[in-house]
């Protein structure tokens, strides 16, 4: 990765932290033009997945993630 990585970051594929971050805090503080729940690529609105629109998939998600015990789902720290 130490040899890959630099190579896609010369190119349009891959950002670097800095120009992610600023495109992270652009879509955060609206100055990327996108509706409420829009999927952002780099700097634009673009249509999500089809797959992502489907919402028996979502409620079949929600009700799976519902079912796992307690010791299976992620724990934060503070």
């Amino acid at each position: 990765m130490r040899r890959i990585v630099p190579v896609l970051a010369a190119t349009p594929l891959v950002d670097t932290p800095a120009p992610a971050g600023r495109k992270l805090a652009d879509a955060i503080l609206g100055a990327t033009p996108a509706p409420t729940g829009a999927y952002i690529h780099r700097t634009k609105a673009m249509p999500s997945s089809t797959e992502s629109y489907n919402s028996d998939r979502e409620h079949a998600l929600w009700n799976w993630l519902e079912q796992l015990p307690r010791e299976q789902t992620p724990r934060t720290t503070n």
